[in-house]
């Protein structure tokens, strides 16, 4: 079913293009800060409770855009996006001898979908306009710290993610500028929906704030013509 969902952003976006219904099509890189919430539900351990610290990571999307009224569009996407944190610990044996990490950065890399309504309010050469709605990650990978003990490597936080879902969902807050109908600038918030492990004594959530700058390659290509 999760894969589906991801697959049907696919379809979505290569249906609009095949049927040349579709207003805008395009793409848009940047990079953002993603970051975690590490909830212990048990008292004991409710003091390490917190925000890890934020990673910053790269993402892409394309995508196609449908108006739908005045100032209103659709707007799906599909690409990657790399989440993650900074566990900074530093581990100490019985004996006081300091243990190295030879990786702070956990990261996900994930396959992505948005689904994304447009709101123009304003016409100008600059138009600037806010995004709503739904983001879905799938995991197809993870990276994560390694603590070196006696010649050995050993992942600090394999057992944990490795019971994550591989499907989350979180929302699509954002604000942009478009010059042109060409050249576009996104500032966007993910706040999660879903949380990871929620039914067990510890619940994982996320968030992302990014930037990314984007190009309307159809209305390129018509410039050219």
């Amino acid at each position: 079913m999760k894969k589906t969902i991801l697959l049907g952003f696919i379809l979505l976006i290569s249906g609009l293009a095949n049927a040349q219904i579709i207003d805008k099509y395009g793409l848009r890189i940047g990079g953002g800060y993603s970051n975690q919430y590490w909830e212990y539900k048990n008292d004991m351990f409710s003091d390490l409770s917190n925000w890890k610290e934020n990673k910053l990571g790269l993402s892409f999307y394309l995508n196609a855009e449908k108006e739908l009224a005045n100032f209103l569009s659709i707007r799906p996407e599909i690409g990657y996006i790399q989440k993650g944190f900074v566990d900074d610990i530093v581990f100490t044996t019985a004996e006081g001898e300091e243990i190295n990490t030879t990786n702070k950065n956990v990261i996900f890399h994930n396959l992505s979908g948005n689904i994304g309504f447009k709101i123009r309010p304003i016409d100008f050469i600059i138009k600037p306009y806010l995004i709503a709605g739904l983001r879905g990650d799938y995991m197809i990978d993870y990276k994560d710290v390694e603590v070196e003990v006696q010649g050995v490597k050993y992942e600090l936080n394999k057992s944990v993610i490795d019971d994550f879902n591989k499907f989350t969902l979180s929302g699509l807050i954002g604000i942009g500028f478009e010059y042109k109908d060409f050249l576009y600038l996104d500032f966007e918030f993910n706040p999660a929906i879903t949380k990871n492990l929620d039914e067990t004594g510890l619940s994982i959530k996320d968030r992302y704030f990014g930037m990314t700058i984007g190009l309307n390659i159809n209305t390129l290509t018509k410039k050219n013509e």
